[in-house]
């Protein structure tokens, strides 16, 4: 791998973080659970993205603990949200 892939698969994963964050808030209608599974399956890749690229290390941290530290009950027992009335 090289380091411009490393880097797309950061872009990448970000994504998938940021879909999955709407998702468990109530602000999409993809599959959180889904998302979850592939945010797990894809943490052994950051791991040895930061390990073969150092300078990665700090941008790798932020995206695991961004979703570990996302409580994972949330979306099964958030409040609904009050449907918008402006439109």
């Amino acid at each position: 791998m090289t380091i411009q892939e490393a880097k797309a698969y950061l872009i990448q994963y970000r994504a998938m973080l940021r879909a999955w964050t709407m998702a468990i808030g109530g602000f999409s209608d993809d599959d959180s659970d889904a998302l979850y599974r592939k945010l797990e399956d894809g943490q052994d890749k950051l791991a040895r993205i930061a390990l073969a690229f150092p300078e990665t290390a700090y941008s790798v941290d932020m995206l695991i603990n961004s979703r570990s530290r996302t409580w994972a009950g949330f979306a099964s027992q958030r409040v609904q949200r009050v449907p918008d009335q402006s439109a």
